[in-house]
């Protein structure tokens, strides 16, 4: 599968990640450059920088049966995220997962931001808050707009200003939860998770 970015921006990627000790390995974004959609998560994991590919872990195998609901494949869609390395903390001696910083997530965004400018496509796919939050900013919330399909332009990060603003293309943006949080809390959640599937599945459908 191909990435959309080039290999000066690869290089960039590995210097940032070089520099900040609490970032490891690196996953580009992968797949159809006319994709169906855009699925966009929050950073990959332990199993995903150990394998160098999106979604290969137990978050992988979830996402995995949502794909087979949707009839879609991986090599249809485009998979990348806001963070690009895996954010990790030190506790008892062991590497563990962390949501990324506020700084993090400036440093990789103009790295999304010419992956979602290369891509022929105007739908997103968006797993999880850190996701959302990227995309449309604070006043959207996962809990809240979960399954619903938003119209909207998307952020884009400023280097000259150091902020965010929002673009000027229009995209169609489904936000669901992400795979992991569907695991953990499968019983209350899973049949939110499935509904918002039917919503999107008859959206590609009838596209």
């Amino acid at each position: 599968m191909a990435t959309a970015l080039i290999q000066q921006q690869i290089v960039a990627l590995r210097r940032i990640i070089a520099a900040n000790s609490n970032l490891e390995g690196l996953v580009l974004g992968a797949g159809s450059l006319a994709p169906k959609f855009v699925l966009i998560a929050e950073a990959p994991g332990k199993k995903e920088i150990e394998l160098g590919r999106g979604f290969v872990g137990p978050s992988g195998q979830e996402l995995q049966q949502w794909l087979d609901y949707l009839r879609v494949t991986r090599t249809e869609i485009y998979m990348t995220a806001v963070v690009r390395a895996r954010p990790i903390r030190i506790k008892n001696d062991s590497k563990r997962d962390r949501p990324p910083t506020k700084t993090e997530i400036k440093e990789f965004a103009p790295f999304l931001d010419s992956e979602l400018a290369q891509l022929n496509t105007d739908v997103i796919v968006v797993l999880g808050n850190t996701a959302l939050h990227r995309l449309l900013g604070q006043d959207y919330k996962i809990s809240q707009v979960h399954g619903q399909l938003i119209r909207h332009t998307i952020r884009e990060y400023r280097s000259a200003t150091g902020q965010f603003e929002f673009g000027t293309k229009v995209w169609t943006i489904m936000p669901l939860f992400h795979p992991s949080y569907i695991r953990r809390f499968a019983k209350q959640n899973r049949p939110l998770a499935q509904a918002d599937l039917v919503k999107l599945k008859t959206f590609l459908t009838d596209k």
